[in-house]
């Protein structure tokens, strides 16, 4: 697999400029979101003891300044990525495009005219929106829950285990999740490749369907193959759904859990009367109602980069079953190939065959047209007679 994703990597080419900026801006954007709550709980206790409205001026122009940096890296990376992943896709058509035409008949044969197309189509798009996805949130997601981690803990000292307690057991269960959906989306890309199959026998042979009323038939086979394809798309989904209430519930178990720790410290470990205004404050070294704050805040944002990396891990899963795809066309060999001289013009159009054989597959037992000789000449009309199956079409097949 990690073989197949540096072959398909390597159709980034002139966009990779903005494969790597795009990163940059993210773990600017993912600094300054993680940076923002600690200045709230600053200004939170700036608020709770100041005389004047002009002490917290300056706490504002922070914050303001902050957000928009954060909301411009955002904007900028979002924009990057789109160029990068885009001009990805397009490089990897057209190399798949290059590859296919390079390839013989026995290659087509190989995978198939219908499971090309669905490579083309449906197999890089999938692999570009997890290009968009892996250079912006794959970047952010994890940094985003390393730096909350952190301040977390500079935060919220001890209490911050918490969170660092949840994410190995909500991590174990989108890995087991995420393995489940892996099998079925495998199969699916072969559903696809049948259903195309099927759409492009019956456009290809509309005549001879219509003249045979084959219409009911073609009906049902479409029908019995778009069927397979709904039904295992639907057990995907119904696993791949499972994240997202999962997920929710985790929130909402360690924000109490926090809530009720952080309020049993702050009430136990609390003197009262002891500033001008006769406030609650905390004893030295406790937690105070500023720091519970930001250290929910850092809690939901751990909570929700582990959201982030489970979807990025759905995405994945359905990707990487098309780079594999992808990697196959890229990495077969055409059987034939030209020369270094070869001939591209010819002066004299004659057809000669001298003793030929030919069979479709290596492993075949029998030649389909075996020891073929004669000439025609350029100019000449020849007519080619036999019973159905004798080798008629193949034989001039193989005159191109």
């Amino acid at each position: 697999m990690f073989k197949a994703i540096l072959k398909v990597l390597r159709s980034v080419r002139e966009y990779k400029i903005y494969a790597i900026i795009t990163p940059l801006f993210m773990i600017g954007e993912a600094a300054v979101e993680c940076a923002l709550p600690f200045v709230m709980s600053k200004l939170v206790d700036e608020i709770e003891f100041a005389e004047s409205i002009k002490v917290l001026i300056p706490y504002f122009i922070i914050i303001i300044g902050m957000s928009v940096v954060s909301i411009t890296c955002g904007i900028l990376g979002g924009r990057f990525a789109s160029y990068a992943s885009s001009g990805f896709a397009k490089n990897l058509r057209k190399d798949l495009y290059r590859k296919v035409e390079s390839f013989s008949f026995e290659n087509i044969d190989h995978f198939h005219s219908s499971s090309l197309v669905t490579r083309m189509t449906t197999d890089v798009t999938n692999a570009q929106n997890s290009f968009a996805m892996t250079i912006r949130i794959v970047v952010r997601a994890p940094l985003m829950l390393i730096f909350s981690a952190i301040m977390a803990f500079i935060t919220g000292g001890h209490m911050a285990w918490i969170f660092v307690v949840a994410i190995p057991v909500i991590g174990i269960i989108f890995f087991v999740l995420a393995k489940l959906a892996m099998g079925i989306f495998r199969r699916v890309f072969k559903r696809y490749d049948a259903l195309n199959e099927s759409v492009q026998e019956n456009v290809a042979g509309m005549r001879v369907v219509k003249t045979f009323v084959r219409e009911d038939f073609e009906d049902q086979k479409f029908s019995n193959a778009s069927n397979s394809l709904s039904k295992d798309f639907i057990k995907a989904e119904k696993i791949v759904a499972l994240m997202t209430p999962l997920m929710n519930t985790s929130i909402h178990i360690v924000y109490m859990i926090t809530m009720f720790l952080a309020g049993y410290i702050i009430f136990s470990t609390s003197v009262p009367g002891l500033n001008k205004k006769g406030q609650v404050v905390p004893v030295d070294g406790k937690l105070s109602i500023s720091q519970m704050s930001a250290l929910l805040t850092y809690g939901i944002q751990i909570l929700m980069s582990i959201m982030m990396i489970s979807m990025i891990v759905t995405m994945l899963v359905m990707s990487f079953e098309s780079i594999r795809r992808i990697g196959e066309v890229l990495d077969e060999e055409p059987t034939i190939r030209n020369p270094e001289n070869a001939i591209t013009e010819m002066e004299d159009g004659s057809v000669i065959f001298d003793h030929v054989s030919f069979k479709y597959k290596k492993e075949a037992e029998r030649y389909a047209v075996s020891n073929l000789d004669f000439t025609i000449k350029s100019g000449q009309f020849i007519g080619i007679i036999g019973s159905t199956g004798s080798g008629k079409s193949t034989l001039v097949n193989l005159i191109s």
